[in-house]
């Protein structure tokens, strides 16, 4: 089976190729503003070029909350969607294939729970990237709840006072943790600003950077214990362009060993990379 793999993220839309299982092909656009639905879909199948011909199916991850009725944005700030957005029958017109479309923090969950190489039941995904996202695994199964909603872990609150999130609430993990609020923490400390990859270089010799850093890893933490205290989870996979910068996964780690036995959980690296939310857009077809 030959599927279209297509993961939508905040700043980056990744396309691939994938084959039995294997990413054979793959290549990558920066994300466009999104309005028209067509056109948007459009973008996408063009991209895609040959491989199209080639596909039995079309696997889509994307941030934000999927429903039947399509895409709406949880927190604007990260990519708006026209809500409902309904790409998945736009792509399934224009292509003629079957469309799936879930969650891309919900995808790369399944996928990490498929390469799991012991027996588990409970897992959750933390992508930490332009925003933060997770997906949950409970007895074997994705979780999704009645709306989809389930997973939206990067909305859960752990401040009280500050800083408001582009959803509405106060003390998001996403508004403290994710690649966005470590830019403008970075923009506000920095001049002239710098990019998070050379926040990250700098940490080892500049205490700014590094306490912005782990800001970040220990808000991360703090939700990977709640997690932990909620679903009583038998190992989090950590994954996402910041999850996976070097040093970051070591510091939540440290962090969460600070917390009581009982709350703390293993956190490993995502072993589909910096790609899983992509493997996962195509493993939908393997559930």
């Amino acid at each position: 089976m030959r599927t279209l793999a297509i993961d939508i993220g905040g700043t980056k839309i990744a396309l691939g190729l994938v084959e039995q299982g294997t990413l054979v092909d793959r290549r990558q656009i920066a994300t466009p503003t999104v309005n028209d639905v067509n056109l948007f879909a459009d973008t996408l199948l063009e991209c895609a070029g040959e491989w199209l011909s080639r596909c039995d199916n079309i696997g889509v991850s994307t941030t934000g909350l999927v429903t039947e009725q399509g895409i709406s944005a949880i927190n604007p700030d990260t990519l708006a969607f026209p809500a409902p957005f309904p790409l998945a029958q736009a792509l399934e017109k224009k292509s003629l294939l079957p469309v799936s479309m879930l969650n891309d923090a919900q995808a790369a969950a399944w996928f990490e729970y498929t390469q799991l190489d012991s027996q588990v039941e409970n897992m959750a995904f933390i992508t930490v990237s332009t925003g933060v996202g997770g997906g949950i695994i409970i007895n074997g199964r994705l979780h999704q709840g009645q709306s989809g909603l389930a997973g939206h872990i990067g909305h859960m609150s752990v401040s009280l006072s500050e800083p408001k999130c582009g959803c509405g609430q106060i003390g998001c993990v996403e508004a403290i943790a994710s690649g966005t609020a470590i830019q403008k923490a970075s923009n506000q400390c920095f001049s002239p600003p710098i990019s998070n990859i050379e926040l990250f270089e700098k940490a080892d010799s500049d205490t700014d950077a590094e306490a912005i850093i782990c800001q970040s890893a220990q808000a991360i933490a703090i939700l990977c214990c709640n997690l932990k205290a909620c679903l009583d989870l038998d190992v989090i996979v950590l994954g996402g362009g910041i999850g996976l910068a070097t040093g970051y996964l070591t510091r939540v780690n440290q962090a969460i060993k600070t917390r009581p036995a009982a709350f703390q959980v293993p956190v490993v690296a995502a072993k589909g990379d910096y790609d899983a939310c992509l493997l996962g857009a195509a493993f939908q077809f393997r559930e």
